[in-house]
């Protein structure tokens, strides 16, 4: 997949230093950079949110989306950060 990011000036004098000490190029570093990233977070491909709808889905319990549900959610979730 590619994918465009926008760097600050010290990010970009990193991924240029780590260059000079052999990384292929700026993709090489940005994987590198996440990977570790993610093993520090103790990434999850499947966040819990996620997990909670695919066993709902298998259990036959999951509700499809709607649009008047959504809008109440989104509304009480609005009026929580006032």
């Amino acid at each position: 997949m590619r994918m465009e990011i926008t760097v600050t000036k010290p990010i970009e004098d990193f991924i240029r230093e780590q260059m000079a000490k052999g990384y292929a190029d700026e993709s090489e570093v940005a994987r590198q950079a996440f990977l570790r990233w993610m093993a520090e977070e103790d990434f999850d491909a499947e966040p819990p949110l996620l997990r909670e709808k695919l066993e709902a889905a298998r259990r036959g319990t999951f509700h499809p989306y709607d649009p008047k549900s959504y809008d109440a959610l989104l509304a009480s979730a609005d009026e929580t950060h006032r």
